[in-house]
């Protein structure tokens, strides 16, 4: 794994880098600061035409948000909701298409922390080609806090989980 955006910069990923990346992995983190998840498409993601179906990209989205709600809180979701007795439902979703992908397409999905109100906040990600950054889609999950007992009880986020919340925030969102 990578720890940061110099060790997969884009200017430095050959052609038959990304190739080998399409045909030996499915997703890798590449950099945690910035957080981005890089991705290969799969010719079972796509239609007979060889587009990748509009179904997938939440999944794409969502795959890559679940690694980094992981790193934010050091933890996976069964233990967070031991420690702190709250859950972290999605509560909306929500994206934009700027971009079609095609098999063996390898892209770049970075995730950050969003707004962090009361008691939900956003998890946002900006995905590019990493050939060249061109934008393929740009997306929002909302989670909220709700009490692990009683899943229908929205609660405060806990403080814990807040300050790490605001540690990954965009500089610009900060």
């Amino acid at each position: 794994m990578h720890t940061s955006r110099e060790d997969l910069s884009r200017k430095d990923l050959s052609k038959e880098e990304l190739a080998a990346f399409a045909r030996e992995k499915r997703e890798e983190i590449v950099s945690v600061t910035p957080f981005r998840v890089r991705r290969a498409v799969r010719w079972s993601e796509c239609d007979p035409a060889g587009v990748v179906y509009a179904g997938n990209f939440p999944e794409y989205m969502l795959s890559a948000i679940h690694l980094f709600r992981r790193h934010v809180f050091d933890a996976a979701w069964r233990d967070i909701r031991t420690s702190t007795g709250t859950d972290m439902p999605a509560k909306a979703m929500s994206m934009v298409f700027n971009g079609s992908l095609w098999p063996d397409d390898v892209f770049d999905i970075e995730v950050h922390t969003g707004e962090v109100r009361t008691r939900s906040f956003d998890f946002e990600a900006i995905a590019t080609r990493a050939e060249n950054g061109s934008n393929v889609f740009e997306g929002r999950m909302t989670a909220i806090c709700v009490s692990a007992e009683n899943r229908g009880l929205a609660v405060p986020i806990p403080g814990a989980l807040r300050a790490r919340l605001e540690q990954w925030k965009r500089p610009t969102d900060a």
